[in-house]
């Protein structure tokens, strides 16, 4: 191997060791934020309905802002009838989550509804509070995680009773 052939490589093999690095930092970053997402959405999911209904926390879950205590409000994520769930929003993300809702299903509006349309809409304010934080915080993966609920909602609403 000539002088310049072994110079060539040593640039190669330098190069590839920088994009490796940077595959794996960006794999670590990635991780990272997947187990963020997690966690947040699992915390949503599994808190007490005492816990939801009492807990506001001192920052918007959404856009991140933090906020004094009473420009911040609870969000009932698939709507005050149809679930206990909250998260602490500013004004601004509530009227934003609040103004989708208004687009759902029909159903949404009255009480009462099977177990299967409880769901359905539960998924359907879960999508819309992973997109509005997607944008809000530009993080796509909120938004990727979001799109992948769609089927699931659809199914929800559109199933049989008896099935559910």
């Amino acid at each position: 191997m000539t002088a310049n052939q072994i110079t060539l490589v040593n640039k190669i093999v330098s190069l590839q060791t920088l994009l490796g690095f940077c595959i794996g930092k960006l794999r670590d970053d990635t991780l990272d934020t997947i187990d963020e997402i997690e966690a947040w959405v699992n915390e949503i999911i599994c808190k007490s309905k005492n816990r939801s209904m009492q807990e506001k926390k001192n920052r918007c879950e959404i856009c991140n802002s933090k906020e004094e205590s009473y420009n911040l409000e609870l969000h009932h994520i698939a709507g005050r009838k149809h679930n206990y769930r909250t998260i602490t929003v500013d004004k601004k993300c509530h009227y934003e989550l609040s103004e989708s809702q208004k687009t759902w299903d029909v159903r949404w509006l009255q009480k009462d509804q099977p177990e299967n349309v409880r769901l359905g809409f539960l998924l359907m304010g879960i999508h819309d509070v992973l997109m509005l934080k997607g944008r809000n915080t530009r993080c796509s993966a909120y938004e990727e995680l979001a799109k992948k609920l769609r089927q699931r909602i659809y199914q929800s609403l559109n199933q049989e009773e008896d099935y559910a």
